[in-house]
Order: C-alpha cells, then sequence, then structure tokens
C-alpha cells in the first residue's frame, strides 16, 4: 500500500476543499471530485470521507499496477466504500 502526495503542475489543476465534517482540507484533481465533495458533506448517510486515500497495487497481465481510488466513503453504520469519479461521457 502506498499514498499519492498530490503536487501542483502545469498539466493539472487541483482544487481545496475545506471539510467541516472531517476537520480538514481535502486536495482533489479535478472540478467534478470537488462537486462530488459537496455532496459528501452535506449527505446524512456518510460519516466520513477521504480523498485519495492509500493506494494499492494489483496484477493485470503479468504486470504490478498502482491504483488509487478518488475517494473512500464510511457511511453511518460504518461499512467503508472506495469511489470513482468520473463524467457521464466516460460511459
Amino acid at each position: 500500500m502506498y499514498r499519492r502526495k498530490l503536487r501542483h503542475s502545469r498539466v493539472k489543476n487541483l482544487y481545496e476543499f475545506a471539510s467541516a465534517k472531517n476537520g480538514n482540507v481535502l486536495t482533489v484533481e479535478s472540478t467534478l471530485e470537488f462537486d462530488a465533495c459537496f455532496h459528501f458533506e452535506y449527505s446524512n448517510d456518510i460519516q466520513s470521507f477521504e480523498a485519495q486515500p492509500i493506494g494499492f497495487h494489483y496484477n493485470y497481465e503479468a504486470k504490478t499496477l498502482p491504483y488509487t481510488p478518488d475517494f473512500r466513503l464510511i457511511n453511518v453504520s460504518g461499512v467503508a466504500t472506495f469511489v470513482e469519479i468520473k463524467p457521464a461521457s466516460f460511459f
């Protein structure tokens, strides 16, 4: 497992979301992820959420590849869920 460190670059725009629910500032990589933070912040079903949680490696076609989900949500019953944010045109 590993943790990504997001840094500003000429290619990516980073956004920061101040979360009262979590008591910290989250750094996200897109406007869609930034908008999703508002939904997570004001949802009564979500106890807490984390942007760019700890990533992991998986094997595909004899290669080990890294993957970091966009968010990890913890609902009111304590169940953790990974969430990937994509635009509707992606599907």
